[in-house]
């Protein structure tokens, strides 16, 4: 079968312009993704560029400037995406010197290949852009990678021929000719890039709508059932090693007292304060969660019971020192501290909580304001305290 270049050329076209508004009308309906838009009209610019090529020499030779800023916009739309400095300035370079090189006699000649390096270089940033992003865990990522690291290479492959002398400049490539490729991965590299960048977004978008599920939108910490699920694996983990694990119940002093007095502004600063206090003198592997109004837990793995109680006492001394003073306002808050442990994390996580839950009312009833240990062989706590 007898594939027409022009023929070619227009298909390739046609559908960079197809993906162009495509991802147009996506970044239209999610202006908060601007790699939407500016992979979009890089698309669109392209189609632009590839349909010079079938037309007369003149109009060919700027359309090497289309060819060099749509690689240019790739970049910064990759840039963007995970949110890095991407100067437009540096976007454009590309297809300005491609531009001064069609205009500068001496240089003409040259320019089909500069547009080609231009696009390569790219081309490769944005990938390399996309693989430094790689630690947040997006499946969508890798295709749309490769896919452009490919097109790079197709590219350098393109300026390779024009410089030893397999085609020349100006010149549509053969089907048959090594560059010729190009014809049929240009429309594989549109069309995927398109839907996995689509996909890319969706993909971080619930894994966002996943995460927020999962915070407690005051304090920023897990919230009780993200607390639960994240503590079970610690325990569990705990106790495949035979290693010690213990558990902290919190529990601020009086709130209802300090939101009555000097309201609930002051209230969610005094939360928020023992929040931050809390996470400074915890370790990055400890578990905190917020499980009720003024009331957290925390699961601190290959934790003894006396490793579990110097932290715990730091917390309340750092927190009451903290709080003293909330807004301009005299609050002096405090917390109390029920503590419970297991020396081979065997106790399940609900008794260890209950045994902790105890300690912590009597650390209330005995006037606040202090850590209590529980007892290992209590039952688990269905009291409800006051503040």
């Amino acid at each position: 079968m007898h594939l027409d270049v022009l023929t070619l050329v227009a298909m390739g076209s046609f559908v960079s312009a197809c993906a162009g508004v495509m991802l147009l009308g996506a970044w239209w309906q999610s202006r908060k993704t601007p790699a939407l838009g500016l992979w979009g009209l890089a698309d669109i610019i392209a189609a632009l560029g590839i349909a010079s090529l079938i037309l007369e020499p003149t109009l060919s030779r700027y359309g090497n400037c289309l060819l060099a800023l749509a690689p240019g916009l790739i970049w910064k739309a990759a840039r963007s995406f995970d949110r890095k400095p991407a100067p437009l300035f540096v976007a454009l370079l590309g297809a300005m010197l491609v531009a001064l090189a069609i205009v500068l006699p001496v240089t003409r000649h040259v320019a089909e290949t500069l547009s080609l390096a231009s696009g390569t270089i790219y081309l490769f940033a944005a990938a390399t852009a996309l693989w430094l992003g790689r630690k947040e865990r997006l499946v969508a990522r890798w295709p749309l990678l490769i896919l452009t690291g490919v097109h790079a290479g197709v590219l350098l492959t393109g300026a390779y021929s024009i410089l030893n002398g397999s085609i020349l400049a100006g010149e549509v490539p053969s089907v048959r000719s090594l560059f010729g490729i190009i014809h049929f991965e240009s429309i594989v590299f549109t069309l995927g890039t398109a839907v996995f960048l689509l996909a890319l977004v969706n993909e971080r978008n619930e894994a966002a709508s996943r995460k927020a599920a999962r915070i407690d939108p005051l304090t920023g910490i897990a919230n009780r059932a993200a607390f639960m699920e994240t503590a079970e694996r610690v325990v569990d983990r705990c106790r495949r090693e035979g290693a010690p694990v213990s558990v902290m119940m919190w529990d601020l002093d009086r709130f209802k007292t300090i939101n009555d007095t000097h309201g609930h502004a002051v209230g969610d600063a005094v939360i928020q304060q023992f929040c931050d206090v809390a996470n400074a003198l915890l370790r990055p592997t400890d578990v905190l969660g917020r499980i009720g109004g003024e009331e957290f837990a925390a699961v601190l793995g290959r934790s003894s019971i006396e490793v579990a109680a110097a932290r715990a006492e730091r917390i309340r001394l750092a927190f009451a020192e903290s709080c003293r003073f909330v807004e301009n306002d005299e609050v002096e808050a405090t917390v109390s501290c029920g503590l419970a442990a297991s020396e081979n994390a065997e106790e399940p996580l609900a008794r260890l909580l209950g045994i902790a839950d105890a300690a912590l009312y009597r650390a209330k009833a005995e006037g606040r304001n202090r850590v209590k240990r529980g007892e290992q062989r209590g039952a688990v706590s269905s009291i409800i305290r006051v503040a």
